[in-house]
């Protein structure tokens, strides 16, 4: 029998392979990637960045939202480019003054080209290649 927790990990899982159009072992590997990547991101200086916005869905409730920015960028922008996450509640302006619009539609873009692409979770977790632009290992 499967703990609540369990039992939501694999909820979660199967809605995320659901929207990626994988099977929920891809997915599983995909989010093991970015995991991999964002901790591999995470050994240079970064900041981190919290914001008080809107949950979006049907939530009317507000919550911080964690922005992390590191030394080319922010995460958020990176994990999606490579199809290892996806823009999803969005809701609130960056630190530097970008309209949480404008970062909604460039996260829909870096979406888009990763997919098309067929990168990370669009497509790309069976080959045993690393999914990172510009960091190619196999």
């Amino acid at each position: 029998m499967l703990s609540p927790s369990e039992f939501l990990e694999i909820k979660h899982g199967c809605t995320q392979a659901e929207y990626f159009g994988a099977t929920l072992d891809q997915t599983m590997k995909a989010g093991k990637k970015a995991t991999d990547v964002a901790r591999q991101t995470l050994q240079a200086p970064f900041t981190v960045w919290t914001r008080w916005g809107n949950a979006g869905g049907r939530s009317k409730e507000r919550r911080y939202y964690a922005l992390v920015q590191v030394d080319h960028g922010w995460l958020d922008e990176m994990l999606v480019s490579n199809g290892l996450a996806r823009r999803k509640g969005v809701i609130t302006n960056l630190p530097d003054g970008q309209n949480w619009r404008e970062h909604a539609d460039k996260l829909d873009a870096l979406e888009a080209e990763a997919k098309k692409q067929r990168l990370g979770a669009w497509g790309q977790v069976d080959t045993g290649k690393e999914t990172v632009r510009g960091e190619a290992r196999g």
